[in-house]
């Protein structure tokens, strides 16, 4: 065979395997995969809503699977009966009257959930791709009361040292405390932190 021949085998070959591959790539069926998380900010004992978005075009699902971080919590699967199935994970409550392909609720969240969770979307056959999308909830805790300001004197003349203390009840994340003398800013460098009140469970 004559070496323009095999140059044209060749890139036949190439031609046919870029044009399969483009071809397997459009007949995956999933498309525009994303994971909303609202709140992404959630108060401790709260709900939040996982809503996993994506569009199949017209290849039929297989599953949906759910994980915070590596571990599977909640599964879609509409070809089983009953489809939604949960698997035990400490602290998570799914609600599944309102859970389904595209959405999970979680009730009365804590503050081990802060954290990675994850949708997997499978495509039924033939070719059965799957596609992750991640997104990171945080659960907070706000303190309960206003903060309490304490004053070493009750007046004070000029040149006097003023000595105050700033007290807030236990949050999550520590709350941050600024102090305002006369509507203006007090220096980080005149004021500092004693503590900070973390709460865990």
């Amino acid at each position: 065979m004559a070496d323009k021949d095999k140059c044209f085998s060749v890139n036949a070959i190439i031609v046919l395997l870029v044009a399969h591959f483009c071809a397997s790539v459009a007949s995956t069926g999933l498309r525009n995969l994303s994971l909303s998380i609202k709140p992404p900010w959630v108060r401790r004992g709260q709900e939040a809503q996982l809503h996993c978005q994506y569009e199949m075009e017209g290849t039929p699902l297989y599953s949906v699977k759910w994980y915070r971080g590596t571990l599977e919590f909640y599964r879609y699967s509409p070809f089983e009966n009953p489809p939604a199935k949960i698997f035990p994970f400490t602290g998570i409550k799914v609600d599944m009257t309102v859970s389904n392909a595209t959405h999970v609720t979680l009730r009365n969240v804590g503050f081990n959930l802060s954290g990675n969770f994850t949708c997997e979307v499978t495509a039924d056959a033939p070719s059965f791709y799957t596609g992750v999308a991640t997104n990171v909830l945080t659960v907070v805790e706000l303190p309960h009361s206003p903060p309490t300001l304490w004053t070493e004197h009750t007046k004070y003349d000029p040149g006097d040292i003023l000595r105050a203390n700033c007290s807030t009840p236990p949050s999550k994340p520590g709350a941050t405390i600024t102090f305002l003398l006369n509507s203006m800013t007090v220096s980080s460098i005149q004021s500092r932190v004693i503590s900070k009140f973390l709460l865990h469970s």
